[in-house]
C-alpha cells in the first residue's frame, strides 16, 4: 500500500517535472459526474466545446460519490476513472490519502480568484450549490416570510414545515432562525453549548416539521401544500419553477450556506495528462460558465458569473446579488464532527 502511493507520487512528480504538453486530437479522457441533468449540462456547456476545440474524446460516466470506489481502483492498480467530481469532504479525505493529484497553480489559476471553499489543493469546484429557504406562494397569502425566524414562527405563518433529515444543513438553519448571523454560525457551533443550543431551537419547531431525505419527496410535499415552507437545493427548486411552472419563491435574503463538489484528477489515472489539460481549460472563467448557463449551480471562479446569461445569473448561489447573503459550509468542522453529530441527531429524531 505505502509502496503503491510512493510510485504514484513519483509518476505525478515526473509528469510535472517534464514540460507540460496540451492534450492532442485522438486522445481520450474519462470524466465521472453526478448523472441526470447535471451530466447533460456538462456535456452541452463544457465537454462539447472542449472536444470541438481539441479533438480529444471525453467519455462521460456517472456515480454516487463513493470515494471507496476510487480507493479500491488505486489499491488494485486498476484505475478506470481519470477526472471525478467528488463531494468536498471526499476530496479532503482522498487528497490526504494520496488518491488525488495535488494541483499546481498552472492548472487551477490564482486561488484568490475563487469563491471561498471552492478551491482545494487537489480540486476545483465542479459545482457550487446551496441549501435555501423556499415557500409555495399558492399556500401563503398576505404576509410573506422573509427569514428563517419566520420559518420557525408557526403562529404568524401557520402550516407544516419541511427540513432535510441531516444534522448538516439543519443545524446551520436552526441557528439562523435563532438570530445568529451567517458569518457567526460556525463560531457558535464550535463554542461550549453551541450544539445544545441547536437542539433547543429544533425542539421549538419539531411538532410542525416533516423531515425529508429525497429531493423528489420534498418537492412533492411542497407542491401538494402538505408543507408551506421548506429548505431545499436551489437547482432542483429552480427546475420546478421553470419546467413544472411551480409558484415557489426562493428566499436568498434569509441567509444560506453553499457547498461544493470538486473536480479531482485520480493519481495514476491512465489519462492523467489529458485530465490535467482538461482541468486547466475548465479553470478559465468563460469555460466554467458553460455549466452554469445550463444548470442552476455556480462553479468556483468569481469572474465566471460575467459569462452567465442575465436570466441564469439570478438563479445562482454565486451571483453577487445572492452570495452577499451566503457563506460556505465549514468542511473541516463537518469532517471532524459529522459522524458524532449525525448520530446524536438521529437519536433526537427517534424520540
Amino acid at each position: 500500500m505505502k509502496l503503491a502511493r510512493v510510485l504514484l507520487t513519483m509518476v505525478f512528480v515526473v509528469c510535472f517535472s517534464a514540460q507540460f504538453f496540451p492534450a492532442a486530437a485522438g486522445e481520450q479522457v474519462t470524466v465521472v459526474g453526478w448523472g441526470g441533468n447535471w451530466n447533460k449540462a456538462y456535456e452541452k456547456g463544457v465537454w462539447k466545446p472542449y472536444m470541438k476545440q481539441t479533438g480529444v474524446k471525453i467519455i462521460q460516466e456517472e456515480w454516487m460519490g463513493e470515494v471507496a470506489k476510487i480507493r479500491a481502483q488505486v489499491q488494485a492498480g486498476n484505475i478506470i476513472y481519470d477526472m471525478v467530481s467528488v463531494e468536498a469532504p471526499g476530496a479532503e479525505i482522498g487528497c490526504a490519502e494520496g488518491l488525488f493529484v495535488k494541483l499546481p497553480r498552472s492548472v487551477t489559476g490564482d486561488p484568490d480568484k475563487y469563491h471561498p471553499e471552492t478551491i482545494h489543493e487537489c480540486g476545483v469546484a465542479s459545482d457550487t450549490w446551496a441549501d435555501v429557504m423556499v415557500y409555495n406562494a399558492d399556500f401563503i397569502k398576505g404576509k410573506i416570510p422573509k427569514s428563517w425566524a419566520d420559518f420557525w414562527d408557526v403562529k404568524k405563518f401557520p402550516g407544516k414545515r419541511q427540513l432535510y433529515g441531516q444534522a448538516q444543513f439543519t443545524f446551520e438553519n436552526a441557528l439562523l432562525a435563532d438570530g445568529v448571523p451567517v458569518s457567526e454560525v460556525y463560531k457558535v457551533l464550535r463554542s461550549p453549548g453551541g450544539v445544545d443550543r441547536v437542539f433547543k431551537v429544533l425542539d421549538r419547531i419539531r411538532p410542525h416539521v416533516i423531515w425529508w431525505n429525497q429531493t423528489t419527496q420534498a418537492m412533492q410535499n411542497l407542491a401538494s401544500g402538505e408543507v408551506v415552507m421548506s429548505d431545499g437545493f436551489n437547482a432542483r427548486i429552480t427546475h420546478e419553477i421553470e419546467a413544472e411552472k411551480k409558484n415557489y419563491v426562493i428566499l436568498w435574503e434569509a441567509g444560506y450556506f453553499y457547498g461544493t463538489d470538486l473536480w479531482v484528477v485520480v493519481n495514476g489515472a491512465p489519462n492523467m495528462k489529458v485530465a490535467l489539460d482538461l482541468l486547466t481549460w475548465f479553470s478559465e472563467p468563460k469555460n466554467q460558465a458553460g455549466f452554469s448557463n445550463n444548470f442552476a449551480y455556480g462553479t468556483g471562479r468569481v469572474e465566471a458569473i460575467n459569462y452567465v446569461s442575465e436570466t441564469k445569473r439570478a438563479q445562482l448561489p454565486t451571483a453577487p446579488q445572492n452570495i452577499k447573503y451566503g457563506a460556505p459550509y465549514d468542511i473541516e468542522y463537518w469532517v471532524e464532527n459529522k459522524e458524532a453529530l449525525e448520530k446524536r441527531f438521529k437519536t433526537w429524531l427517534s424520540k
